[in-house]
């Protein structure tokens, strides 16, 4: 068996306790070897005092990396922050120098924002910083505390030195002890009353703390708007100076007006002759004294002002509307269309002239009669017009709902009746027309619909009891305007130069 010797032993021991102390003094210095791992971030500090790369990174006092890197740029210390790789720190997340004790170390702590806002990539910023706050200066503002302490022990030695001083203190001391006495006995009568006032503040203020907690958002906008209201109030009491300092130096109509004497002589005899007139007219001198004290003059006033006004309502009940109308006929895949100028005199009454494009033309049949050896043979023509306009002229008169209509119908005789919906939004036709005794009359039923103000859509059949098959399906829509919109439309229209 080999056995080794003491020297081996030895050296293998040492060897051991090398490895041993080289990983302590790793985990102990916190050395790194390989390549990084996780992200690093940046923040500017106005001072960076007392901060040594290598220190620790804390988030709620739980080490999330180190300081990797700090330098000076632009005056300030930019201080290069390498995180672990499970961590995650947001947009809003604020960076402060922190000392662990009151003469420790100095570290970074991470103050995590909210857990909406977008997280920070590798080699970004942290925007909100706070600094370390430096040992000369908390020196310096002790120094002047301890200087404000000496001059107010000064001023009690001052005060309180001597006999009289001491005599002093005495009866303050004694009026002391008899106020809390009387303060004691006071509070032991009032218990009740005491125990009651508190329960009753308590409850208030948790009934606030749950008024302020379910309208935070209403209370920051009393907030925000009384701190508008209170700036545009100083900027109105400022212009408000500037206006009186304006006046006082005589300066604009008004201050003029204040300052100026032969102004305000002006405005005295303006006022007396003013004055004059007014006693004129209560004495009822002149055309305006007798308008107002002479009840004839009055009456005869206000009769032409009725007839006026009553000619101004029937003028205003008077309307007019345009109206444009075209309807895709599926069956002959044509459209038709119609121009509709509808006077309106009453509410309840109303004339419809209207001009229409059928595709269907107007048909004219014309019969020859011939004899020939004793026979007699008809022979019947009919001519389409294709080009040809249909013209309507009816007059309507509604009741309540219910409007009936009569008149020319596309060139020939007819009826219709209309009934309204939805306060006339839609509103149901039947009309009849071309009443031709060989043929069936011509029927068309329609609805028509409006969802805007000048836009309205149309549906319906047209001469559906036809006998030579010219019932089709149509849809459609329209456009139509009263005279008022007219006038709104024209008078904002842009005049061509």
């Amino acid at each position: 068996m080999t056995k080794f010797s003491i020297e081996a032993k030895v050296g293998f021991f040492v060897v051991i306790g090398i490895l041993i102390l080289a990983y302590m003094s790793m985990k102990v210095g916190k050395l790194k070897y390989g390549p990084d791992q996780g992200y690093t971030v940046y923040a500017y500090f106005d001072s960076a005092e007392g901060l040594v790369e290598g220190v620790s990174v804390e988030i709620a006092g739980v080490d999330v990396g180190e300081v990797a890197e700090i330098g000076l740029e632009n005056g300030k210390a930019k201080v290069v922050l390498q995180l672990n790789p499970d961590v995650t720190v947001t947009t809003d997340t604020q960076a402060a120098v922190r000392t662990k004790g009151v003469l420790g170390d100095k570290y970074v702590e991470l103050i995590l924002g909210s857990e909406k806002a977008p997280p920070l990539k590798s080699g970004q910023r942290i925007r909100r910083t706070v600094s370390p706050t430096s040992i000369d200066t908390l020196f310096q503002q002790l120094s002047a505390i301890g200087e404000d302490v000496q001059k107010l022990t000064g001023s009690l030695s001052n005060v309180l030195g001597g006999e009289a001083g001491q005599t002093s203190l005495q009866v303050i001391i004694d009026n002391l002890r008899e106020l809390t006495v009387t303060l004691n006995k006071t509070v032991q009568k009032n218990r009740e009353n005491i125990d009651r006032t508190l329960d009753n503040f308590s409850v208030f203020s948790g009934d606030l703390r749950d008024i302020s907690s379910s309208n935070k958002e209403a209370l920051a906008d009393i907030v925000i708007n009384f701190r508008e209201a209170s700036q545009q109030l100083r900027d109105t009491v400022l212009a408000f100076n500037q206006i009186t300092d304006k006046i006082n130096r005589g300066e604009g109509t008004v201050g003029r007006l204040i300052n100026d004497e032969e102004t305000v002589d002006s405005m005295n005899q303006t006022l007396v002759a003013l004055k004059q007139i007014s006693e004129k007219i209560n004495r009822g001198e002149g055309t305006i004294g007798r308008l107002i004290n002479d009840e004839e003059t009055v009456d005869n006033v206000n009769q032409t002002l009725t007839n006026v006004n009553d000619f101004l309502e029937k003028e205003q009940r008077f309307q007019t509307y345009l109206d444009y109308r075209g309807e895709y006929l599926f069956d002959s895949e044509d459209m038709k269309s119609y121009l509709s100028l509808r006077i309106q005199p009453k509410e309840d009454k109303y004339y419809l002239l209207q001009v229409v494009d059928d595709p269907a033309g107007k048909k004219e049949e014309t019969v020859i009669t011939t004899t020939e050896s004793g026979t007699t043979t008809t022979k019947v023509i009919e001519e389409v017009e294709k080009d040809e306009l249909k013209f309507s002229a009816q007059i309507a008169k509604r009741y309540y709902d219910l409007g009936l209509r009569g008149g020319l119908f596309e060139s020939t005789g007819g009826v219709g009746a209309d009934y309204y919906f939805f306060d006339d939004r839609l509103v149901l036709s039947l009309e009849a027309f071309d009443f031709d005794p060989d043929d069936n009359p011509h029927l068309k039923f329609k609805a028509d619909y409006t969802p805007f103000h000048y836009l309205y859509i149309t549906g319906g059949v047209d001469d559906f009891v036809s006998e030579d098959g010219d019932e089709s399906v149509f849809v459609g829509m329209g456009l139509h305007f009263s005279d008022q919109d007219l006038k709104t439309l024209l008078s904002g229209a842009p005049i061509p130069q």
